[in-house]
Protein backbone atom coordinates (compact mmCIF):
# COMPACT_ATOMS: atom_id res chain seq x y z
CA UNK A 1 0.00 0.00 0.00
CA UNK A 2 2.93 2.73 0.86
CA UNK A 3 4.35 2.19 -2.54
CA UNK A 4 0.93 2.78 -4.34
CA UNK A 5 0.36 6.19 -1.75
CA UNK A 6 3.76 6.88 -3.14
CA UNK A 7 2.78 6.43 -6.89
CA UNK A 8 -0.50 8.61 -6.91
CA UNK A 9 1.59 11.37 -4.60
CA UNK A 10 3.96 11.36 -7.72
CA UNK A 11 0.99 11.44 -10.67
CA UNK A 12 -0.86 13.90 -8.30
CA UNK A 13 2.29 16.34 -8.36
CA UNK A 14 2.39 15.65 -11.82
CA UNK A 15 -0.91 16.17 -12.76
CA UNK A 16 -1.14 19.75 -10.11
CA UNK A 17 2.57 20.66 -12.25
CA UNK A 18 1.12 20.52 -15.94
CA UNK A 19 -2.27 22.17 -14.99
CA UNK A 20 -0.14 25.27 -13.79
CA UNK A 21 2.03 25.14 -17.25
CA UNK A 22 -0.70 24.90 -18.82
CA UNK A 23 -2.62 27.69 -17.31
CA UNK A 24 0.52 29.83 -17.16
CA UNK A 25 0.65 30.44 -21.24
CA UNK A 26 1.95 33.06 -23.54
CA UNK A 27 -0.87 34.50 -25.54
CA UNK A 28 -0.21 36.84 -28.65
CA UNK A 29 -3.08 39.28 -30.01
CA UNK A 30 -2.59 40.88 -33.71
CA UNK A 31 -4.66 44.01 -33.34
CA UNK A 32 -5.34 45.58 -36.27
CA UNK A 33 -7.67 48.64 -37.73
CA UNK A 34 -10.47 47.46 -40.25
CA UNK A 35 -9.57 48.23 -43.74
CA UNK A 36 -10.31 52.05 -45.66
CA UNK A 37 -14.24 52.71 -45.53
CA UNK A 38 -16.72 54.21 -47.85
CA UNK A 39 -17.96 57.17 -45.41
CA UNK A 40 -16.86 58.36 -42.17
CA UNK A 41 -20.56 60.04 -41.36
CA UNK A 42 -22.17 56.14 -41.54
CA UNK A 43 -21.59 54.67 -38.40
CA UNK A 44 -21.73 51.41 -39.53
CA UNK A 45 -20.09 52.26 -43.54
CA UNK A 46 -19.08 49.06 -45.20
CA UNK A 47 -15.64 48.94 -46.46
CA UNK A 48 -14.64 51.07 -49.64
CA UNK A 49 -13.16 49.38 -52.92
CA UNK A 50 -9.68 50.24 -51.51
CA UNK A 51 -10.75 48.14 -48.59
CA UNK A 52 -12.06 45.27 -50.14
CA UNK A 53 -9.18 45.05 -51.63
CA UNK A 54 -6.48 45.19 -48.60
CA UNK A 55 -8.96 42.92 -46.58
CA UNK A 56 -7.91 40.40 -49.63
CA UNK A 57 -4.53 41.67 -50.05
CA UNK A 58 -3.98 41.08 -45.59
CA UNK A 59 -5.08 37.46 -45.91
CA UNK A 60 -1.33 35.95 -46.53
CA UNK A 61 -0.19 38.48 -43.91
CA UNK A 62 -2.57 37.13 -41.35
CA UNK A 63 -2.55 34.00 -41.86
CA UNK A 64 0.89 33.95 -41.45
CA UNK A 65 0.08 34.22 -37.59
CA UNK A 66 -1.57 30.92 -37.85
CA UNK A 67 -4.62 32.20 -35.33
CA UNK A 68 -6.71 30.43 -33.38
CA UNK A 69 -9.39 32.37 -33.16
CA UNK A 70 -10.32 35.96 -34.91
CA UNK A 71 -12.12 38.25 -32.92
CA UNK A 72 -14.17 42.01 -35.17
CA UNK A 73 -16.70 44.48 -33.49
CA UNK A 74 -20.28 43.99 -34.31
CA UNK A 75 -19.89 46.55 -37.07
CA UNK A 76 -19.62 45.84 -40.42
CA UNK A 77 -16.02 47.10 -41.87
CA UNK A 78 -14.13 45.11 -39.29
CA UNK A 79 -16.34 41.63 -40.35
CA UNK A 80 -15.64 42.98 -43.57
CA UNK A 81 -11.63 43.08 -43.43
CA UNK A 82 -11.47 39.72 -41.71
CA UNK A 83 -13.90 37.69 -44.05
CA UNK A 84 -11.86 36.96 -46.29
CA UNK A 85 -9.05 35.38 -43.96
CA UNK A 86 -12.10 33.74 -42.10
CA UNK A 87 -12.94 32.06 -45.32
CA UNK A 88 -9.48 31.06 -46.54
CA UNK A 89 -8.78 29.29 -42.90
CA UNK A 90 -12.39 27.97 -42.63
CA UNK A 91 -13.35 30.40 -39.64
CA UNK A 92 -16.34 31.91 -38.01
CA UNK A 93 -14.95 35.44 -36.50
CA UNK A 94 -16.45 36.14 -32.86
CA UNK A 95 -18.16 39.54 -32.86
CA UNK A 96 -18.04 41.69 -29.63
CA UNK A 97 -19.67 45.51 -29.15
CA UNK A 98 -17.42 47.85 -30.38
CA UNK A 99 -18.67 49.19 -27.11
CA UNK A 100 -16.48 46.49 -25.39
CA UNK A 101 -12.80 46.73 -25.67
CA UNK A 102 -12.07 46.30 -21.90
CA UNK A 103 -14.27 43.30 -21.42
CA UNK A 104 -12.44 41.97 -25.28
CA UNK A 105 -9.18 42.25 -23.29
CA UNK A 106 -10.01 40.96 -20.32
CA UNK A 107 -11.78 38.03 -22.32
CA UNK A 108 -8.79 36.89 -23.87
CA UNK A 109 -6.42 37.08 -21.05
CA UNK A 110 -8.90 35.05 -19.36
CA UNK A 111 -10.17 32.31 -22.25
CA UNK A 112 -6.96 32.61 -24.89
CA UNK A 113 -3.75 31.52 -23.21
CA UNK A 114 -1.25 29.51 -25.07
CA UNK A 115 -2.64 30.91 -28.29
CA UNK A 116 -2.73 33.52 -30.79
CA UNK A 117 -5.84 35.34 -32.01
CA UNK A 118 -6.64 38.50 -34.46
CA UNK A 119 -8.72 41.39 -33.40
CA UNK A 120 -10.21 43.71 -36.07
CA UNK A 121 -10.91 46.57 -34.30
CA UNK A 122 -11.07 50.52 -34.51
CA UNK A 123 -8.42 53.03 -34.53
CA UNK A 124 -9.95 54.98 -31.90
CA UNK A 125 -10.40 52.03 -29.93
CA UNK A 126 -7.55 49.64 -30.31
CA UNK A 127 -5.71 51.54 -27.65
CA UNK A 128 -8.03 50.61 -25.00
CA UNK A 129 -7.58 46.71 -25.65
CA UNK A 130 -3.69 47.11 -25.60
CA UNK A 131 -3.69 48.89 -22.94
CA UNK A 132 -6.01 46.16 -21.26
CA UNK A 133 -3.81 43.70 -22.32
CA UNK A 134 -1.44 45.03 -20.07
CA UNK A 135 0.76 47.34 -22.60
CA UNK A 136 2.47 50.21 -20.42
CA UNK A 137 4.25 53.28 -21.70
CA UNK A 138 3.53 55.49 -24.99
CA UNK A 139 1.38 53.70 -27.65
CA UNK A 140 1.82 54.29 -31.87
CA UNK A 141 -0.51 57.33 -33.16
CA UNK A 142 -2.98 56.17 -36.20
CA UNK A 143 -4.80 59.34 -37.93
CA UNK A 144 -8.17 58.30 -39.49
CA UNK A 145 -6.59 57.90 -42.44
CA UNK A 146 -4.14 55.07 -40.88
CA UNK A 147 -5.00 51.94 -41.98
CA UNK A 148 -1.99 50.22 -42.92
CA UNK A 149 -0.66 48.96 -39.32
CA UNK A 150 -0.80 46.74 -36.92
CA UNK A 151 0.24 45.86 -33.40
CA UNK A 152 1.22 42.54 -32.33
CA UNK A 153 0.63 42.30 -28.60
CA UNK A 154 2.74 39.24 -26.92
CA UNK A 155 1.78 38.69 -23.12
CA UNK A 156 4.31 36.38 -21.66
CA UNK A 157 2.87 33.96 -18.89
CA UNK A 158 5.51 35.94 -16.83
CA UNK A 159 7.03 39.27 -17.41
CA UNK A 160 6.26 42.63 -19.18
CA UNK A 161 4.14 42.80 -21.78
CA UNK A 162 5.42 43.79 -25.25
CA UNK A 163 4.23 45.90 -28.32
CA UNK A 164 5.45 45.27 -31.46
CA UNK A 165 4.10 47.71 -34.75
CA UNK A 166 4.37 46.38 -37.92
CA UNK A 167 3.70 47.68 -41.53
CA UNK A 168 0.90 45.90 -43.27
CA UNK A 169 2.43 46.10 -46.60
CA UNK A 170 -0.46 45.22 -48.86
CA UNK A 171 -0.49 43.82 -52.27
CA UNK A 172 -0.17 47.15 -55.16
CA UNK A 173 -3.64 46.93 -55.90
CA UNK A 174 -4.60 47.83 -52.42
CA UNK A 175 -1.92 50.31 -51.91
CA UNK A 176 -2.93 52.11 -55.03
CA UNK A 177 -6.38 52.30 -54.17
CA UNK A 178 -5.66 53.26 -50.79
CA UNK A 179 -6.34 57.01 -51.36
CA UNK A 180 -10.09 56.28 -52.96
CA UNK A 181 -11.23 55.05 -49.42
CA UNK A 182 -9.83 57.86 -47.01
Amino acid sequence: MPVLRYRRGILLACLLALAVNLGAQDLTVVLLRHAERQSLFDADSPLAEAGLRRAQALVPLLEGFRPAVLFTSDLRRTQQTLAPLAAKLGMVPLVRSKDGSEALAAELLRDHRGRTVIVCWHHDLVKKVARGLGVKGPLPYWTLDTYDRLWIVRVPAQGAVSLEERIQEPSAPAAAGAAQGR
